[in-house]
């Protein structure tokens, strides 16, 4: 088994930097980086060569490709070379943060800053919209070019959406539950702001930024598990942002972002919280849930930290 990571990173480590995107392959059983696959995104898709540019959160395709989301495209990559294979954007894509597998074919988008989740067909074209808040901007405007923070502030910022059986189900970040968007269900998760949910093990797995895992039967809503990887560390630096998440039968494996900030709040902040106010780099971390306890934690950032918005097993 191995784990592609979603990440952005600041190419030569400098803060100021923009961030661009890099798919890392992670060996979790020897606890290394593999390889790592830059992958660009065409200018006319961006707002411009100082906007970030990321790679989002991915599943697998029935046909076994990486269906990998990024802020402004959607990306088919073969997980043995990855390379990308071909890839889709449209004009009305814009901080897309999660690209799932659409039953009969194509995926489901969620894009956060227009609190929509869209469907695309197998050729990536978009065939439905449905918003969960507010108006969407539309044609002739091309989202693409606009600035990662021009649309904010976001109402309901969908992070992941899921369909099981007929179901939608859909994260939402700024309302801190998970909602279905076909029926009137839903899951609060109100400790802490959601970002992944996925269906893994006949459970619903959802991470909370704190640093929060909460595990949901599907069918009768109730929580099953919930795990606090802040109160199992005993390491007293700054954990990060949690998000990204894999279940493979007992292992767990959870991303942290390491937190950003300008060089003058990093200094200040050293000054003010001692040890407690250094930052853990950006990392997945693998924990044994028949501990349940921490049991590898493997460094994928830089010196600049990165950022982590998915982790998917492959074979």
């Amino acid at each position: 088994m191995r784990l592609l990571v979603s990440t952005g990173r600041k190419p030569t480590g400098r803060i100021s930097e923009p961030l661009r995107g890099v798919l890392v392959e992670v060996d979790p059983d020897r606890g290394r980086v593999i390889r790592e696959a830059p992958i660009e995104i065409p200018p006319a898709h961006t707002a411009g060569p100082g906007s970030h540019q990321e790679l989002t959160s991915a599943s697998l395709e029935p046909s076994g490709l990486l269906l990998q989301a990024t802020h402004t495209e959607v990306l088919w990559i073969d997980p043995r070379t990855l390379a990308v294979v071909r890839r889709a954007s449209d004009r009305c894509f814009h901080a897309v943060h999660s690209a799932t597998p659409r039953p009969g074919g194509g995926a489901w988008l969620t894009s956060a800053s227009t609190d929509s989740v869209l469907a695309i067909d197998a050729e990536g074209r978009v065939v439905e919209r449905y918003t969960l808040g507010g108006e969407v901007p539309g044609a002739p405007l091309d989202l693409r070019t606009l600035g990662h923070d021009a649309l904010k502030p976001h109402a309901v910022h969908p992070n992941h959406a899921l369909q099981l059986g007929s179901a939608l189900w859909v994260t939402c970040f700024e309302t801190r539950e998970c909602r279905c968007l076909l029926s009137d269900r839903r899951i609060p998760l109100p400790e802490a702001m959601p970002h992944d949910g996925r269906h893994r093990g006949g459970l619903l797995w959802f991470t909370q930024v704190t640093g929060r895992v909460v595990a949901v039967d599907p069918l009768t809503l109730e929580r099953v598990l919930e795990l606090d990887l802040a109160a199992m560390s005993d390491d007293p630096r700054m954990l990060g942002w949690c998000r990204g998440i894999e279940v493979v039968g007992s292992r767990l494996f959870v991303g942290f972002t390491m937190l950003r900030g300008t060089r003058h709040r990093e200094v200040l902040r050293m000054m003010l919280r001692g040890i407690r106010g250094e930052k853990l780099p950006t990392r997945v971390v693998e924990i044994d849930l028949d501990g349940p306890r921490v049991t590898r934690q493997i460094q994928v950032g830089n010196a600049a930290g990165g950022t982590i918005y998915g982790i998917t097993a492959v074979p």
